[in-house]
């Protein structure tokens, strides 16, 4: 899976990408985390029961400290959601302090987001200490919000520039042969305006996204299963859509897992696309 932190969409000269790249690193998890002195703790003598009975609030993770404060690790207390939790020490049962555990304060929110599937929950450290605790759970707050769409825009971008890097025969008129009669229609109708308007760009700025998508499948302009890749895009046009119109786009754990895939699938896509359209260019550069 692709990294935000070597993202190869970044840093390459281009004005929008790099600007949606700095986005991207101004959003940091301690934008997000809970604070380390709001955080419900527990200790290795405590019982599981003990621990689920003052559990009130149902965090899915809890960190485990010692008589000093010091965080020892983090109990899962969401396998007792349902169950009857045993009589157990904690100090039996829970994941030591480690470096999986761990994500500094400053890395950026979609570099959390990208790894919760497999780490829901982060013990965030800033320096040599602590600072807080990230989750699944926190998700639905507005800076992941604000990563979140301004990755997929990243995204869209990107497309648009593995089109245009492409050699059409005919120019636009190849690509929107490939759109239904209705989508071709729209965006000529959509070009025809603008150049009225005298506010005309170029074509493929007046596509949407799932025109940008149902180019590069069937042009196949990256690698890969075009089924694979309609199922993708599908899934992440319904994730830009349920950002931009609604707040619950991770209410539930399983929801929160499927923006998780989400973020991983665009990072994928990303680099395929930057790969393609570096190799287009030269290849262009090398026939001129």
């Amino acid at each position: 899976m692709a990294d935000i932190s070597d993202a190869p969409w970044a840093g390459r000269g281009d004005t929008g990408l790099d600007a949606l790249e700095r986005v991207q690193r101004g959003l940091t998890v301690d934008m997000i985390m809970t604070p380390r002195d709001r955080l419900k703790t527990c200790q290795p003598d405590d019982s599981a029961r003990e621990v689920m009975d003052r559990n009130i609030e149902r965090y899915s993770y809890l960190p485990v400290v010692d008589e000093n404060s010091r965080i020892l690790g983090l109990y899962q207390a969401d396998r007792w959601f349902e169950e009857e939790a045993p009589d157990q020490p904690i100090g039996d049962d829970f994941e030591p302090f480690s470096e999986v555990l761990v994500i500094g304060a400053n890395a950026s929110i979609i570099d959390f987001v990208k790894a919760a599937d497999d780490r829901p929950t982060r013990l965030v450290v800033s320096g040599r200490r602590v600072a807080g605790l990230i989750s699944l759970s926190d998700l639905q707050q507005l800076p992941i919000r604000a990563a979140l769409f301004t990755l997929i825009t990243s995204l869209e971008l990107a497309m648009a520039k593995r089109i245009e890097s492409e050699e059409w025969p005919d120019g636009a008129a190849s690509w929107l042969a490939l759109l239904s009669e209705a989508r071709r229609n729209k965006i000529l109708q959509a070009i025809d305006k603008a150049k009225q308007g005298e506010i005309f760009v170029n074509e493929i700025s007046l596509t949407q996204f799932s025109d940008k998508g149902t180019i590069i499948r069937k042009q196949g302009l990256i690698p890969g299963s075009k089924s694979k890749l309609l199922r993708d895009f599908s899934a992440i046009r319904k994730l830009r859509d349920l950002i931009a119109h609604s707040n619950y786009y991770a209410e539930t754990p399983t929801e929160a897992q499927k923006v998780c895939s989400a973020v991983g699938t665009i990072l994928d896509i990303q680099s395929l696309l930057h790969k393609e359209t570096v190799q287009t260019g030269e290849s262009t550069s090398t026939k001129a």
